[in-house]
């Protein structure tokens, strides 16, 4: 038999936030750990173990925030010299005990704490950027009304700050992973790195999602059956573009009576307050719907006891280079499916001709794709069938990003 001519190496991821609950990171280190050493070192809550196995995966739970007020004092201290002390003081010990070779770091805020360690143990170094955290922050706070928090980001969370070390710190990696093509295309245009440098790892998911949905299941909308359900799953921030949804509702009510969009996700006060205030600006009470989040077994009931399954998004640097999770989940759920035309969304969409989509951050827009989907119910039916055969059998799943990243593993 053949050896395989790739080293085996042994992997350190680092997360900082809570494993398995990151799909993202659990996909990536299930993967490679099919061939690869994997931990990953990441945050623990009170009930959690410290330190388990979970597929292969050894999971190394040593962060722990001892209240929310330590984490957010944290954050501004990573803000000021872009280093997590608590992740400092904990690699050294965990990287010499288990001989790690690579350390894959999950984000921007971590980026510089990693990078320090790789090149003091001559480690080999790749940075997942799940998303363009730099524009993030433009957007995730800007509905928030505490003046303390609208002064802690306006002075330790600026955009062209962290953009700026983005751009820096992304040269000194030796692989950069991107979460869409959009983004690997915005990484080149402003740090001049080469392509190859960048491989692409999207959010698709694995083809066994798919029998999430093949169960036969009782509708999660039960009050509402003989209703024409727009659903949205998922964060309620200012980017997700739900304004625009409701607003929409003003005239999808008038075409489509029995119109109902059911908003089901986490919202903070401030949030929930302001997406309440343009339920009443917009005379829409009796047309939308806020729920609050869900388990995921009734996430899956959502998508496919719905009429329509939404994905927003407003136009902006953050939106027009990542992609949602629930995009790919959507699709095997044979559900149909509109999304904005943010880059990304719109190019999946258009380009396998599985969905519909509308002018982002334009009520009448949605309003009017809405209508369309509901008068050709059959067509919009026929291209959900067609997403499904392209999530499951085509490349729109996990099982086949999957190959990319062993291939960047393989050349690392």
């Amino acid at each position: 038999m053949q050896q395989d001519k790739h080293k085996k190496h042994t992997v350190l991821m680092l997360l900082d936030g809570f494993y398995p609950a990151d799909i993202r990171v659990r996909k990536e280190a299930e993967s490679l750990a099919e061939k690869h050493s994997v931990f990953v070192l990441c945050c623990r809550n009170n009930d959690e173990k410290q330190q388990e196995t979970i597929n292969n995966v050894r999971v190394l739970r040593k962060i722990h925030y001892k209240s929310f007020a330590e984490k957010g004092i944290i954050d501004i201290r990573i803000a000021i010299n872009f280093i997590h002390p608590k992740f400092y003081k904990i690699l050294p010990e965990i990287i010499t005990e288990n001989k790690i070779d690579v350390l894959h770091v999950h984000d921007l805020p971590l980026a510089k704490t990693g990078l320090k360690m790789a090149k003091k143990y001559n480690l080999k170094s790749v940075l997942d950027l799940h998303e363009n955290y730099a524009a993030a922050l433009l957007t995730w706070f800007s509905w928030r009304k505490s003046p303390i928090v609208r002064l802690k980001n306006k002075l330790f969370f600026s955009y062209n700050r962290w953009q700026k070390y983005e751009n820096k710190i992304i040269k000194k990696y030796n692989q950069i992973i991107a979460v869409v093509e959009e983004m690997k295309s915005r990484i080149v245009l402003d740090t001049s790195i080469k392509f190859n440098k960048i491989t692409v790892i999207t959010n698709s998911e694995k083809k066994d999602f798919a029998a999430n949905f093949s169960t036969e299941q009782k509708t999660f909308f039960k009050d509402y059956e003989d209703k024409f359900i727009i659903s949205y799953v998922g964060g309620f921030g200012p980017h997700r573009g739900l304004q625009t949804a409701i607003e929409g509702m003003q005239e999808i009510s008038k075409e489509i009576p029995n119109s109902v969009l059911a908003l089901i996700g986490p919202a903070n006060k401030d949030v929930k307050e302001y997406l309440e205030n343009l339920i009443d600006k917009f005379n829409v009470r009796e047309n939308v719907i806020i729920y609050g989040s869900q388990p995921f077994e009734k996430v899956v009931e959502i998508m496919k006891s719905s009429s329509i399954n939404i994905i927003p998004h407003i136009s902006n640097l953050h939106t027009e280079s990542t992609i949602p999770h629930k995009l790919f989940q959507i699709l095997l759920s044979k559900k149909p499916i509109l999304v904005s035309d943010c880059a990304p969304l719109k190019r999946i969409i258009e380009t396998h001709k599985i969905g519909s989509f509308f002018k982002a951050g334009n009520a009448d827009s949605f309003a009017e794709e809405v209508v369309n989907i509901h008068n050709n119910y059959q067509l919009a039916t026929i291209k959900a069938t067609k997403g499904f055969d392209v999530a499951f059998n085509g490349d729109l799943n996990w099982e086949h990003t999957a190959k990319k990243l062993l291939h960047l593993y393989d050349n690392l």
